[in-house]
């Protein structure tokens, strides 16, 4: 261990604090809201804030045109990088705070973004300046880079960054977990759209169906309305209470007239991890199988039900998959909106390394989604990342690690999709402990203090490491 480096890292904590918390306060999510920004006002606040917190720690700062920024310190033919992100998921429901408090409070700080990913991203930026008071000759320039397009999926701020700069020679993301991340699932993201016709003449009627907020997250709320006559209203309520009370699931159901709404409630947490949330819209898929639909919309609405409902293993569809290192394919029904003229909806696969090739997993969804007369499109199709035990970068993680710890490394598989599936040379690093309580993507998240010094501080070593 370097006590020089620790005592820097420990200097910094109020400051790495109150930037925190700052950041928070801007609810960065994206938006096309005609501001002239790339990804909104908010997330250009969020880096304009970043980008100041920077200067004020003595970096060099670069902004390409809103799309990405990031810090500099050092000199040299080569670059080493942290990239996180300042884009949030949208806060949901649940919370028992403000999700943009940005506010300290029993040792932890308060807010979205707090775990995923500022929080991480600036313990990364205060990590650099320590590395900075070291004054070590250094063989690499090391970049912060302030990240702004994670969250929708589409990462065009690497992009960006990769059409003006060369890849780094060696980065990480601070968007996983410790010890050290070598392999992370592959992404099929699609959409399913099934249009119905003879919407009259069916004795219940889909008035509308609406259910989660992003693609990132598990959705927590499902709200329908249908509409029908006086006695399959009846039996559709009947049949939908008794079968939410058997299996203890909640649930608010009213009718007025000929009226009905059905509320179905979840737990969010990140689309890649579904076994840790519950799926409002699943659940809201199989009470509706159960109601007493007809036709095509009560065709579509068991399929639904019996191939995805609340599995989220993708059993059913036939994708099932697990690797003793990867662990298991998993699957999350993230939103759906629809009317009596038709349902849409948007799912994830996350697929092990080495076992299920990403195309093979799109051309089975396509054909059982097809064949029941809907539309299936692709969002995104990503192979799984994997990088051997032996290559050069996860070994120089490795001893950052030992040299902050004394403990041997061990390789983590996580189910996320970050950067490091479009930024080369990148593999995630941090910033959630194992023992920690990841509220990533969920209501009241929150990180302790402790862990965001402790992460600050193995953020250093890596980048020592890299940057020698």
């Amino acid at each position: 261990m370097n006590k020089k480096l620790d005592d820097a890292v420990k200097s910094y904590l109020p400051r790495l604090v109150q930037s925190v918390c700052e950041s928070i306060r801007f609810p960065s999510i994206y938006a096309e809201d005609g501001s002239g920004f790339p990804y909104g006002l908010e997330i250009a606040r969020a880096a304009d804030h970043a980008m100041a917190c920077a200067r004020q720690l003595g970096f060099r700062v670069t902004d390409l045109n809103g799309r990405v920024s990031w810090a500099e310190f050092g000199e040299g033919e080569e670059t080493v990088a942290v990239m996180g992100h300042l884009d949030v998921v949208p806060p949901g429901d649940g919370w028992e705070f403000d999700p943009f408090c940005g506010t300290v409070r029993g040792g932890a700080i308060y807010g979205r973004g707090s775990q995923d990913d500022k929080g991480p991203l600036f313990s990364a930026l205060y990590a650099l300046r320590a590395v900075a008071d070291l004054e070590e000759p250094l063989s690499k320039r090391v970049r912060i880079i302030f990240g702004q397009d994670e969250e929708s999926g589409r990462m065009r701020d690497v992009e960006a960054y990769l059409q003006s700069e060369p890849a780094p020679r060696y980065s990480f993301t601070p968007d996983g977990a410790y010890p050290v991340v070598n392999t992370e699932k592959g992404r099929v993201k699609f959409t399913v759209t099934r249009a119905f016709d003879a919407v009259d003449s069916c004795d219940l009627r889909l008035i509308s169906v609406d259910g989660g907020e992003s693609m990132g997250s598990v959705p927590a709320k499902a709200e329908v309305m249908f509409t029908g006559t006086s006695a399959k209203i009846s039996a559709a309520c009947s049949a939908i209470s008794k079968f939410a009370i058997l299996n203890n699931w909640e649930i608010k159901l009213s009718h007025d007239g000929d009226v009905c709404k059905l509320t179905v409630y979840g737990r969010a947490a990140h689309a890649t991890l579904p076994e840790l949330g519950v799926n409002a819209v699943g659940r809201m898929l199989v009470l509706l199988s159960k109601a007493g639909f007809e036709g095509e919309i009560g065709q579509f609405l068991l399929f639904l039900a019996e191939k995805i409902g609340t599995e989220s293993d993708g059993k059913s569809l036939g994708i099932a998959a697990r690797h003793e290192h990867c662990g298991a394919l998993t699957l999350n029904m993230a939103t759906i909106k629809g009317d009596a003229h038709g349902i849409s909806l948007s799912c994830g696969v996350y697929v092990p390394a080495e076992t299920l090739p990403a195309d093979e997993v799109r051309e089975r969804l396509s054909s059982i989604f097809e064949s029941v007369g809907a539309e299936f499109c692709i969002i995104e199709n990503i192979p799984a990342l994997f990088y051997s035990p032996e290559h050069p970068l996860i070994q120089t993680l490795q001893r950052g690690y030992y040299n902050a710890t004394g403990k041997e490394p061990y390789l983590v598989s996580m189910c996320g999709g970050t950067y490091s599936k479009k930024m080369p040379n990148m593999v995630p690093y941090g910033a959630t402990f194992e023992d920690e309580d990841d509220r990533a993507h969920a209501a009241n998240e929150k990180v302790l203090i402790s862990n965001l010094s402790e992460s600050c501080r193995l953020m250093a070593y890596a980048i020592l490491e890299m940057a020698k």
